[in-house]
């Protein structure tokens, strides 16, 4: 069976809307729309749901928290999104708070078709990669990210058609600064956040003309950072891998090989061509056609069955050993028939080595071969002892750091999308095409906790069943999803709306939820400020449109954001958050848990810089008064004075009367 991806990179967007399995069923279902929604419409009443503010959540984390040794200097703090799954271990959990009650701000850029992203650099501009655009070409676009306005572009040229999603790292030559990193098939570039060019290199690859029309052979996953030399890892999806100086962009270590196959096709029923003519045009109008002529839907089809990918996933590697992890297909022999093809998947963990002339080169040093391949990037604990990955089958599976496994646990479907890994209360989260689900690492075993409570479009007159739409983000007062709702055919979901939803990571339940624009294949995006960012990647929903053009809004691509309302009970999560936090670092031994410990400060200090800014905004909306605002101020900035190993009892009290306030 070919290889399937998550939302990963740019090379993956398609695979990202659900497993083989899934898409097909889906589509199959859109003929019986066609055939029978007349009888199955009927009229009713159209009152949706009303999601007030909520209340304060009653999750907390306990005992020590899974921390690594690295430092900060190099790769940033997760308080957003520096890389495509937030950070180098693909965690999808960031230290901050999520808006607890949020509106659709605006949607930029509409013109491109976005499959992963967006990121953000530490001034809170945002960056993205478009994959399908209709007019203007370029590689890298920039944003701010209150307005939405445009910033600055990378135009496609010559020099490189296309690229990655960006990377971002901290400069450790100017502290404080940081620095955007994209590949191509024939050029990296290293940029500051103004746009200013620090180097561009050239990859030395090329393409012969009578390959031209097979480019995404040679499309790079967006780049990792690989600690220990200082280096830049990507690969291609025909598995070629590549190291390049962090400083200098030059390459480091000869061009390396992931020992894989290309994968065989996929065994999925052919799309009708009657569903083909009713979306293709929809996707030309709003996207244009691919490079290779293709409508951008047609495309996605022949991707999604197309089979022929080593490396579709992206990659994970541990910041503190600097072991790299892929998600790829085994070598040809091992499904027992020689034949240039793979029908399984393997997980590979690799290390940059010193070749004893100077220079690195890349050494596998252990695989793990699944039956079907596997369904997610690999995702690291923040420690890197554990790797997450699922396979075809629904199955999530827990490895350790030599790829041995350790449990695996059957949720129901296939997962659709990587796993979410918090440091917390051995806490992880899995998205199927239906549901949301948290799982418990108990150490020699996993466990179902909750499911989530999908409600967001209850009460809609034109939605018969809700869904899991996109990746789940961990936050410190929640976990972020997107909810779709349609029309039920057979179990399934033709998408007609989308929304972001809160969820409550204590209990499942949706703490707050709004409806969005438009349906994505890339991540839910959380910003230092507690935004929600979408990257519009329309296919599920085009499917919809087209079976019911009255029913839901025309197609459109950009990013989207949305804006935190009622920023007083964003400063009070903020707070609560760090509060809880203070006081479980406080009980820890101080010489055992020291890595736990100055982690835990480092989160309170990013909950702390959260709330201040929440505050000033909500003094000048009216949600809070000057005589709370003061008395919050004070205690936050006492908490600081004692925010250290030793003085973590003394943080703690000023944190619980400030958390008290908003009782």
């Amino acid at each position: 069976m070919a290889m399937k991806t998550s939302s990963d990179d740019k090379n993956r967007v398609f695979l990202k809307m659900n497993t083989r399995k899934v898409i097909t069923v889906l589509l199959i279902a859109t003929v019986c729309v066609v055939l029978f929604k007349t009888f199955f419409d009927t009229p009713r009443p159209h009152n949706p749901k009303v999601f007030g503010p909520p209340e304060k959540t009653q999750w907390k984390p306990m005992g020590r928290r899974v921390a690594g040794q690295h430092s900060y200097d190099i790769i940033p703090e997760p308080d957003t999104f520096s890389a495509i799954h937030v950070n180098a271990a693909n965690s999808d959990a960031v230290w901050g708070v999520a808006a607890p009650m949020f509106e659709l701000d605006w949607v930029a850029e509409p013109g491109y078709f976005v499959g992963n992203g967006p990121l953000f650099d530490n001034e809170g501009n945002l960056y993205f990669s478009p994959q399908f655009y209709h007019g203007e070409r370029v590689v890298l676009v920039s944003l701010d990210g209150k307005t939405g306005e445009r910033r600055w572009t990378i135009p496609a040229d010559s020099d490189i058609q296309k690229s990655s999603a960006a990377f971002i790292l901290n400069d450790p030559e100017n502290p404080g600064s940081q620095i955007i990193y994209i590949i191509g098939y024939n050029r990296l570039m290293a940029l500051r956040p103004d746009g200013s060019m620090i180097w561009s290199k050239d990859t030395g690859l090329s393409i012969p003309v009578s390959e031209l029309s097979n480019k995404a052979k040679g499309k790079f996953h967006s780049f990792n950072y690989h600690p220990a030399t200082d280096s830049l890892v990507s690969v291609t999806k025909a598995g070629a891998l590549f190291a390049f100086s962090r400083k200098s962009g030059e390459l480091i270590a000869p061009i390396g090989q992931i020992p894989g196959a290309p994968a065989i096709s996929g065994n999925g029923t052919n799309i009708p061509d009657f569903v083909l003519n009713k979306v293709d045009p929809l996707m030309d109008e709003a996207f244009g056609k691919t490079d290779e002529g293709l409508s951008l839907f047609s495309s996605a089809v022949n991707y999604i069955y197309g089979g022929g990918g080593i490396v579709t996933n992206f990659f994970s590697i541990d910041p503190d050993s600097s072991r790299i992890y892929m998600a790829a297909t085994a070598p040809d022999t091992e499904d027992g028939t020689e034949d240039g093809r793979s029908e399984l998947g393997a997980i590979y963990a690799l290390d940059l080595v010193d070749d004893g002339k100077g220079r690195f080169e890349f050494q596998v040093l252990n695989r793990k071969t699944f039956q079907g391949g596997t369904g997610s990037t690999p995702a690291l604990s923040a420690d890197g002892q554990r790797l997450y990955v699922s396979d075809n089958e629904g199955h999530v599976i827990a490895l350790d750091a030599e790829l041995a496994e350790v449990w695996r646990l059957d949720v129901g479907e296939p997962l659709v999308g990587s796993i979410t890994v918090s440091a917390d209360n051995n806490e992880l989260y899995v998205v199927t095409a239906s549901d949301v689900i948290q799982l418990i690492d108990n150490g020699d075993q996993g466990s179902r906790a909750w499911t989530a409570e999908l409600t967001g479009f209850d009460g809609y007159a034109n939605v018969d069943v809700q869904s899991n739409g996109l990746t789940a983000t961990a936050t410190a007062n929640g976990v972020v999803i997107m909810i779709g709702g349609g029309k039920k055919l057979f179990g399934k979901t033709l998408m007609l709306h989308v929304g972001m939803g809160l969820l409550d990571r204590e209990t499942g339940k949706l703490r707050y939820f709004t409806e969005g624009r438009e349906d994505s294949l890339a991540m839910s995006v959380v910003a230092a400020d507690g935004s929600i960012y979408v990257a519009h990647s329309p296919l599920r929903r085009a499917v919809g449109k087209a079976m019911y053009p009255e029913l839901t809004p025309d197609v459109t691509g950009g990013i989207a954001r949305f804006k935190p309302i009622r920023l007083d009970l964003l400063a009070r999560d903020a707070i609560c958050a760090a509060e809880a936090r203070a006081a479980n670092a406080s009980t820890l031994n101080q010489e055992a848990e020291q890595a736990a410990i100055t982690t835990d400060i480092r989160q309170i200090k990013v909950l702390l810089k959260q709330a201040d800014g929440a505050m000033i905004k909500a003094l000048s909306d009216g949600d809070l008064t000057a005589e709370d605002a003061s008395l919050l101020s004070n205690l936050l900035n006492q908490s600081r004075r004692n925010l250290t190993p030793v003085g973590l009892t003394q943080s703690v009290a000023p944190l619980a009367k400030a958390c008290a306030v908003f009782d």
